[in-house]
């Protein structure tokens, strides 16, 4: 009769592990649907201001969602939102910033390589050309996409006649 007790009592714990694990991972599930939820309403708010014309209020939105939901879906197009505000901001320094860390954090995709030529562009129009050169070698030499090394290779040589310019 011991025996069978023990046994009753093993099975009984047993069972409600599972069910307590099931309801942990239900939970976890449910939260992870509401914080994606709640990280579109913030990226929305941020995309209104920026429709809006309200760069401040945008960028303030942008840089919070950033912190709050790392790794979000719409992280992403938070970024290009946050470069785009930066640029109507006329923060031509931050947006740079911005376009290399976005590369940095995506160094092997298309829209990494991008960022990075946007970079470039940006150091370009702040007047640092020697750091955008830097950064456009290293794409024509080490970029698998042709089409964002073209590009590279043209900026290369607009940025070498503006120095021709400069120094005549």
């Amino acid at each position: 009769m011991k025996l069978l007790a023990i046994v009753f009592s093993i099975s009984l714990f047993c069972s409600n592990q599972a069910l307590f694990s099931q309801t942990n991972q239900k939970v976890g599930q449910v939260f992870k649907e509401e914080e994606r939820k709640a990280g579109e309403l913030h990226y929305k708010r941020a995309l209104e201001s920026f429709e809006d014309r309200n760069y401040t209020k945008a960028l303030e939105e942008l840089k919070l969602f950033l912190v709050l939901y790392l790794r979000h879906p719409k992280e992403w197009e938070a970024r290009k939102l946050l470069s785009r505000t930066h640029k109507k901001r006329g923060d031509l320094l931050a947006l740079a910033e911005n376009e290399l860390q976005m590369y940095k954090d995506y160094p092997n995709t298309e829209e990494g390589l991008d960022a990075y030529l946007e970079s470039a562009r940006a150091w370009i129009r702040l007047g640092k050309e020697e750091k955008a050169q830097n950064i456009l070698l290293d794409i024509t030499k080490n970029t698998y996409s042709s089409k964002i090394a073209q590009e590279a290779e043209l900026e290369l040589s607009q940025l070498e006649i503006l120095k021709e310019s400069k120094n005549k």
